[in-house]
């Protein structure tokens, strides 16, 4: 059996304890401590609070507002550059990490952002790895058509 044969291909979905992405709309996961009730992204054991070791699974929102932006246009390997990360202020009171989809420069402090699933990099086998990712919020206001012609 040659070298490679032994070697399995590299995972196609990162995250499956943060991330579910079931029925077409992603949603994060939190971690809520059953002795005090802190919540956390990602699970941190035990508590970081009251040194609690039970959780339960809490769905996170799938919108918040960027805290802060940085274009990267020299990064890692494997990541195309350029790209995009931020930390994102939830309702929850939690800031996540998190690469951000769209073009460099495009992002401003204060934004409301959504969640998406997408491509974060290749993996080793040269296959998409697909992990959380933030995309400008669309608006859920439809355009005013009217507002460009006279009455």
């Amino acid at each position: 059996m040659a070298a490679n044969e032994t070697n399995k291909a590299d995972i196609t979905f990162f995250h499956p304890d943060l991330l579910e992405h079931r029925d077409g709309a992603p949603y994060l996961k939190g971690y809520r401590c059953k002795n005090c009730g802190q919540l956390d992204f990602p699970k941190l054991s035990p508590c970081p609070n009251c040194w609690g070791e039970e959780f339960e699974t809490v769905k996170l929102s799938t919108s918040g507002k960027l805290y802060s932006v940085t274009d990267i246009f020299i990064g890692q390997a494997g990541m195309q550059t350029p790209y995009i990360f931020g930390y994102i202020d939830f309702p929850e009171n939690l800031r996540i990490f998190a690469q951000l989809e769209g073009e460099p420069g495009s992002f401003q402090c204060d934004e409301e952002v959504e969640l998406t699933a997408g491509e974060i990099r290749k993996n080793r086998d040269g296959l998409p790895l697909i992990s959380y990712k933030f995309k400008k919020k669309s608006s859920a206001t439809p355009p005013d058509l009217h507002r460009h012609y006279k009455t």
